[in-house]
């Protein structure tokens, strides 16, 4: 039974681990985000704000039945001239009789009976001409819904970035785990060396505990190896929403073109979606110049109206009546406008001016980039050629105290001195690779591509 359960556990553990890549990890992450997810949906209700603005150039056709019931004179007096029924006797015709008929406060007219009226419409109104503020209107929705999709295209490419930094740092702490065990192994054989020749008088009892003090120190730094990858393996977990993430594969790097500052700037000006989304908006803010602008314009609209009026609900042909309407309103002054045409100038001002401030940081950004990864090229270099002869000198330390030419401390160093180029060899491999992907960001580049 025992040993059925335990198969199933291993079983089990193999299904739901997941040993993943960097274009594994990516499209989870881009699949799972919620903020992008977030952003996808401003995009699609940027499409109804779209439609909202179209809508009013099309008209409002509306019905409408109302009921009401009122002994207000005035009310009652008009219902029954809508409705066609208003006689002489309402105006209190029978009480006008002597010379004083014109002083007479006729009871039908002014206490008349109380009156249920239906009024059954159907209208419709239209802006024929609002100086093209509707028409910039929607162009300024249009081109927000544009800035929104940039927005989301900058934000995905940054992920990218942030992703690619995870994934290989989970895949340096993974190879310093292995370069730790393989420390842990030969120092262990300095350990058992020692306590060889201790046991045949080479060597004296400070020599074992010097081989033991540094295979403590070694698996202490194999503990603190393994608690990094774990805490980039939960980084991982976070981003991609997946929890059965348990192993990374090889490092990512992402090949860079071999720009020149020119080309870089050019490049960078051409496709950085920051820079069109700062573009995007100097345009939506001449639109709202222009919006501005329809105020100095007069407005033309229209107004339609049908429906049947009367006491009972009702769809006579004697009860029906229409309405058309033609207007034009135009504004002669208004101080106001002219102030908010001056702010929407400022604003248009103020953007031309970011613009050129991005442009300028960007300069700045190539050439930090360009040099930082020059820096991280030659480092490599260097660091390649360090681990290398710090290889020789260690091979000739063994070779050295097993002659009993040098004392255990001095191998120790050496071993020391060793896996300190090495882990520094990790750490240059992994700047490196950040700085060729951070030259693809400036550039404006998505790193999947």
């Amino acid at each position: 039974m025992y040993k059925v359960i335990l198969y199933l556990l291993l079983v089990n553990t193999y299904l739901f681990s997941q040993s993943v890549n960097y274009k594994k990890v990516i499209d989870l992450t881009l699949e799972n985000n919620l903020e992008l997810k977030n952003q996808e949906l401003n995009i699609k209700k940027s499409n109804l704000d779209i439609e909202s603005v179209k809508s009013y150039s099309y008209g409002k056709l509306e019905l409408k039945h109302e009921m009401s019931r009122t002994n207000h004179s005035g009310y009652v007096f008009n219902n029954k001239l809508s409705s066609r029924e208003a006689t002489f006797n309402d105006f209190g015709a029978s009480e006008f009789t002597g010379v004083s008929a014109l002083n007479v406060e006729p009871k039908n007219l002014n206490y008349p009976e109380v009156r249920n009226n239906f009024n059954t419409k159907v209208t419709f109104e239209l802006p024929i001409f609002t100086g093209f503020k509707l028409k910039n209107q929607e162009d300024m929705m249009k081109i927000a819904k544009k800035a929104q999709q940039l927005k989301l295209n900058l934000d995905k490419k940054s992920l990218e970035f942030e992703v690619l930094k995870a994934y290989n740092a989970a895949v340096v702490a993974k190879e310093f785990i292995k370069a730790t065990k393989k420390a842990k192994e030969s120092v262990k054989l300095f350990v058992t060396s020692a306590n060889e020749f201790y046991k045949e008088g080479l060597v004296t009892k400070i020599d074992t505990k010097q081989a033991r003090v540094h295979e403590l120190n070694v698996q202490s730094k194999l503990t603190e190896a393994q608690n990094k990858f774990n805490i980039a393996l939960a980084y991982l977990k976070f981003l991609t929403s997946q929890d059965n993430i348990t192993d990374v594969e090889n490092l990512e790097i992402i090949k860079a073109k071999d720009y020149n500052f020119k080309s870089l700037y050019k490049e960078a000006v051409d496709k950085r979606d920051d820079l069109k989304m700062l573009k995007q908006q100097e345009i939506s803010m001449q639109k709202n110049v222009e919006v501005s602008n329809s105020s100095y314009y007069p407005n033309v609209y229209s107004y339609l109206e049908y429906g049947f009026n009367d006491d009972k609900i009702s769809f006579d042909s004697e009860k029906d009546y229409y309405m058309g309407m033609l207007g034009i309103k135009f504004t002669l002054f208004d101080n106001n406008r002219s102030v908010q045409k001056q702010k929407s100038q400022i604003m248009l001002n103020k953007t031309a001016i970011n613009l050129n401030q991005l442009k300028d940081a960007i300069k700045l950004e190539v050439e930090k980039t360009l040099l930082n990864l020059k820096a991280k090229r030659k480092a490599f270099k260097e660091k390649q050629e360090a681990k290398e002869l710090a290889s020789e000198v260690l091979e000739q330390s063994k070779l050295m105290y097993k002659n009993q030419l040098i004392p255990m401390t001095e191998l120790l160093k050496q071993e020391a001195i060793y896996r300190e180029n090495e882990a520094s060899l990790i750490m240059a491999n992994y700047e490196l690779s950040l700085a060729l992907a951070r030259v693809n960001i400036v550039s404006g580049q998505s790193l999947r591509k």
